[in-house]
């Protein structure tokens, strides 16, 4: 405390935006948000599989243009950057970015635009979420409406109970495990209360990582400073987000530890204190918010 801010639902922000959050609910589920009508935001991002969806990710880098796995959704509105490069400061911005992007949604403004104003039911939404509009369908709404929802999308879990004080919320296992966590200097880039998310770093830092097909932060930046330069992934849920790193390179989170071990402290973390770790990281798993998520009786 105050830098590690426990994760709470808001129950506030649920209640006064709650017609954006049903909006934007609406439109996360919805196929229409992408060109080919084929997919909708939770096809990648799956509700229901903590905001991603590995099995996806991994029979679609066979035969389309995937090259970085796919995040997840969870507690990420207080996050300073988005993509696995942390090229994009803001959840705004990332929203559009994914809408447009051919890696993503792939469907422009206007093509998008055109898919949603022709629905009577999303017309009556939009002017119930934003009264005061002259034109209540608007891409900028789209995407506000999106972010409104996924800024409810958050998962309390034992390690916030534990550093609001209650002992009881962690195992002894998980605490040895934390201790071990500390003792390899793991906390010095996976910060903050997702536990990481807060930088970019090096990928490869004390040996190099084997898959240079992705330079990172370079393709932003284009200096050669920056190549395999990466975000800094947020641990919140990480149990349940297999595969790891942004190129799906590891399926097992012990072996995962193991290797940020090599390649970025230049460390031989033995299988023991590997899992000891991952019991620790279990005490990130929040539980998911179902009836928050519920996509039944929508348009």
């Amino acid at each position: 405390m105050p830098y590690f801010v426990p994760v709470k639902i808001d129950t506030a922000f649920l209640i006064s935006e709650k017609k954006k959050i049903y909006l934007g609910k609406s439109l996360f589920y919805d196929n229409r948000l992408s060109n080919n009508l084929g997919i909708s935001c939770n096809s990648c991002h799956d509700l229901e599989k903590y905001g991603t969806n590995g099995s996806l990710y991994t029979a679609g880098r066979m035969t389309v243009d995937f090259y970085r796995d796919v995040p997840t959704l969870y507690n990420i509105s207080t996050l300073p950057i988005f993509n696995a490069d942390g090229g994009i400061s803001s959840l705004k911005d990332k929203i559009s970015q994914s809408l447009e992007s051919s890696h993503e949604m792939g469907i422009d403004k206007q093509q998008l635009l055109k898919s949603i104003s022709l629905l009577d039911a999303y017309k009556k939404m939009f002017k119930e979420a934003y009264p005061n509009a002259d034109i209540a369908i608007t891409h900028d709404n789209i995407v506000n409406a999106l972010e409104t929802f996924i800024k409810g999308l958050v998962t309390p879990a034992a390690i916030d109970r534990f550093m609001e004080g209650d002992m009881s919320a962690l195992s002894k296992e998980q605490i040895e495990g934390g201790h071990i966590f500390n003792s390899k200097s793991c906390y010095s880039c996976h910060t903050g209360s997702n536990i990481g998310g807060q930088m970019i770093q090096k990928l490869g830092v004390a040996e190099e990582w084997p898959n240079q097909m992705d330079l990172g932060y370079y393709q932003i930046k284009k200096e050669s400073v920056y190549k395999m330069f990466f975000r800094v992934s947020a641990l919140r849920n990480i149990e349940k987000t297999a595969p790891y790193f942004h190129d799906a390179s590891s399926n097992k989170l012990w072996k995962a530890i193991q290797r940020m071990g090599v390649h970025e402290r230049g460390l031989d973390i033995s299988i023991d204190e590997a899992l000891k770790i991952e019991e620790f990281l279990k005490a990130l798993t929040g539980t998911i918010p179902y009836s928050y998520i519920d996509k039944t009786n929508l348009n």
